[in-house]
């Protein structure tokens, strides 16, 4: 098979189910991943025979709804590659903005000293930990999830570091902090956040493949885990120390409301989307 016979033939397949220029991307990316071929190749040697087996599995399992974060097994974050599958969140540039509001903070001396302490709530894959982790040598990272699965994907991640592996422990956050936690300078958290009435507005690929309990909580009680790190923070934050918080935008004045003095932050798209105590 040509590598333009694979690229059109794909793009004529995900654009069944994805918009035009997202089919488009997703192509490439597979190109680049499973061909070592860059996008451009595509345009200027369109002839060039590829051996298409693995891509063309690949491709079945993205027509099929699959996220090509779990089809190529890793996600980019904050310039490492982190290992996802089923069982723990993939994840999002918004959370990338909200790791890079921390790092702009330390560097500006807002925050920390040559051995601050820093807690990851819901670490998910430890994508934040471990981003942390790799920027600020000398700090003392920790994070905690509540699912297993999750854990042991982060415990197996494999980011470069000067200093320490984040320390990864299982917590109910819902519940009271376990004992023997040192104090911390900053405690960050991207918790779930999404309202069961929203999973109407979301694609079926989100729903049908990660996790409900990473992104889901009670229309109900959609402050749940927010009144959480209040409590661990409480018990947790050193006196000067700061809270970094992602956020629905629908509740983001409801969050800072718990943590008085609070900050509310837009993303990129202009969204109320992080709560800096």
């Amino acid at each position: 098979m040509t590598l333009g016979e694979f690229v059109d033939g794909a793009r004529e397949a995900l654009g069944r189910i994805y918009p035009q220029a997202e089919a488009k991307a997703l192509v490439f990316r597979l190109t680049e991943h499973f061909f070592a071929i860059p996008s451009y190749k595509y345009i200027a040697e369109p002839e060039t025979e590829v051996d298409a087996s693995e891509a063309s599995a690949a491709l079945d399992e993205l027509c099929q709804g699959r996220p090509i974060q779990y089809v190529l097994g890793y996600a980019e974050f904050c310039g490492h590659k982190f290992k996802v599958k089923e069982g723990c969140l993939i994840p999002r540039p918004e959370t990338e903005e909200l790791v890079y509001r921390i790092f702009d903070a330390v560097r500006d001396g807002e925050i920390g000293d040559d051995g601050f302490n820093i807690l990851d709530l819901c670490t998910g894959s430890g994508c934040i930990a471990y981003s942390l982790a790799a920027e600020f040598p000398a700090a003392t990272v920790y994070g905690c999830d509540i699912s297993t699965e999750a854990l042991a994907i982060a415990c197996r991640q494999k980011v470069k570091l000067q200093g320490a592996r984040p320390v990864l422990f299982q917590a109910d956050v819902l519940a009271e902090p376990p004992a023997g936690l040192p104090q911390f300078d900053i405690i960050v958290s991207n918790p779930p956040y999404v309202c069961g009435s929203e999973k109407a507005l979301m694609r079926r690929n989100v729903l049908s493949y990660e996790p409900s309990e990473a992104l889901f909580v009670p229309d109900s009680d959609p402050l749940v885990f927010y009144r959480a790190i209040s409590r661990w923070a409480a018990r947790l934050l050193k006196p000067d120390g700061c809270v970094y918080m992602e956020v629905n935008e629908r509740f983001a004045d409801e969050v800072s409301a718990l943590f008085p003095g609070s900050e509310i932050f837009t993303d990129i798209f202009g969204k109320p989307r992080f709560v800096v105590k």
